[in-house]
């Protein structure tokens, strides 16, 4: 939106623009947005394990970690990616998504959380960016 020069009209709508959907930029997107999930799951496995609990800025960055990975599972784009990972990843990391997303949802295993962040997700990131 931008500021619009007629008295009363606070603000115009821009056109829309028309999205690329070039198969390379899809992939440098992809291999970037996997390569961030990859730091924060490393910056996450510097932190001690005994102070990984729900508050805590690791348990926070974990949380996206975990957000961010299913939300890709989830995008069309990710389709060709996908196909390198078991239907249990998936499901594995989708269900681990919502747990940390619905707060009260169900109960954190946080052992088996902190696993899944410094162990399972790095491994998987490291296999879908060696394709």
């Amino acid at each position: 939106m931008t500021s619009s020069d007629q008295p009363g009209v606070p603000f115009v709508r821009k056109p829309r623009q028309t999205a690329s959907s070039s198969v390379d930029h899809d992939e440098e997107n992809i291999r970037t947005e996997l390569s961030r999930i990859l730091l924060r799951s490393k910056s996450v496995a510097t932190s001690r394990r005994d102070e990984f609990a729900d508050g805590s800025v690791a348990y926070d960055v974990a949380s996206m970690v975990i957000i961010r990975l299913a939300s890709l599972t989830e995008r069309s784009e990710f389709s060709p990616w996908a196909e390198l990972l078991s239907a249990e990843e998936i499901a594995a990391i989708r269900a681990t998504r919502n747990i940390a997303a619905h707060a009260g949802y169900a109960v954190m295993n946080d052992d088996r959380f902190w696993e899944a962040i410094t162990v399972s997700v790095p491994e998987i990131i490291e296999r879908l960016l060696k394709s």
